[in-house]
């Protein structure tokens, strides 16, 4: 693997304690974690609502606004810069031996906004495949960083490999359009060609795969989820069971799907994918704490791996005792994490986390001496 272009050459990180997460449950009582992991989601605003004055108030399919706009706008939605104690960081920095952190660029950096990157999943070969929203087009990448192939989508949000080796997407997704659809491509054809497999309604965004084939999708509108079956059809008992509100991120572990949420409280829903309806939730903040606008997130067998849009900051939940913490902080409106254990060189201590601001950056984890 080439070397990474240096962005930040190292990140202070304060220990503290981590915190215990409180759980609220949905529809049924349940573990908040269990042995599964978590996976996400984010909206703005109130459950069905934006809140005034935040980005995802924009007009279906404006693609107006600079990076500045849209910052204030997300600023707004959530009360940050402001010298309220409640608006500070509810989630302290990982305890542990201080990391050593280093940031950097992977691949070409896009202009800001323009070359935002919204989401990313590896397809069976070990490439990886990146959502670019504004750009209309999923690019796969090689461990060097170099783009190696392309693939016309538009406004794509959520990816994800299906158990077809296919990767479905996500279309339309946001405020950026106004329907969404659900589309697919073979990651190993010559010239792969996304399909429609699904017209959906609009603001889609999230998106994920069981093990059946099943394709998952949140919306920052509907209020609940909505599963598209191998064969195109939306499973509409299933999507009415799964009423959990606006949601943006997902993924799934086994039989569970772990979703974001950020209204008035920061939370992650786990919902079972036989019992939509009982979904369990874990709340990190609650009022007066403002809250924090969670996005896509990944799982391994330890931990849950959490962005946050609105503070640029990368959370760690623990899968057994369900606390939060910190993992790493500074990258400007991060969008998604996915651990790139395999991918070249990297092992399970490096991340990868896209960003509205386009660039893709590489977080690399280890224990100071």
């Amino acid at each position: 693997m080439q070397p990474l272009r240096p962005v930040i050459a190292a990140l202070a990180v304060v220990v503290v304690p981590a915190l215990a997460l409180p759980a609220t449950h949905g529809a049924a009582s349940a573990d908040p974690l269990g042995s599964a992991a978590v996976g996400a989601a984010t909206s703005l605003g109130a459950v069905g609502a934006p809140v005034s004055g935040s980005v995802e108030a924009v007009p279906s399919g404006s693609h107006a606004g600079s990076a500045d706009a849209l910052d204030a706008g997300s600023d707004a939605a959530f009360g940050l810069g402001t010298s309220s104690e409640s608006a500070g960081t509810p989630i302290g920095a990982c305890a542990g031996p201080t990391p050593r952190v280093t940031v950097s660029t992977f691949g070409a950096t896009p202009p800001p906004v323009l070359g935002w990157t919204e989401n990313m999943a590896f397809d069976d070969e070990g490439r990886l495949w990146v959502s670019k929203t504004f750009l209309d087009r999923v690019d796969a990448y090689d461990d060097d960083g170099e783009v190696i192939a392309s693939v016309p989508v538009r406004a794509p949000g959520g990816i994800a490999r299906g158990p077809d080796g296919r990767m479905h997407v996500a279309a339309g997704t946001g405020y950026l359009a106004d329907r969404s659809d659900l589309v697919t491509f073979d990651p190993a054809a010559p010239r792969p060609e996304a399909r429609i497999e699904a017209r959906l309604g609009n603001r889609k965004n999230g998106l994920a795969v069981d093990s059946d084939g099943n394709r998952y999708l949140t919306s920052l509108e509907d209020t609940g989820l909505t599963r598209v079956g191998p064969d195109g059809e939306v499973d509409h008992d299933w999507s009415r069971a799964a009423a959990l509100g606006v949601s943006n991120g997902i993924a799934i572990d086994g039989e569970t799907a772990y979703v974001t949420q950020s209204t008035d409280r920061t939370v992650v829903h786990a919902v079972p994918l036989d019992r939509p309806g009982e979904w369990t939730t874990i709340e990190l903040t609650a009022p007066p704490t403002t809250p924090r606008g969670l996005d896509d997130l990944d799982i391994t067998a330890e931990a849950l791996y959490v962005t946050s849009w609105s503070s640029g900051e990368v959370y760690r939940i623990d899968r057994a005792s369900g606390e939060a913490c910190v993992l790493v902080g500074g990258i400007p409106r991060a969008t998604s994490v996915l651990v790139a254990d395999g991918f070249g060189d990297f092992g399970p201590g490096d991340l990868l986390v896209t960003s509205l601001h386009g660039p893709i950056r590489h977080v690399r984890l280890s224990a100071a001496p």
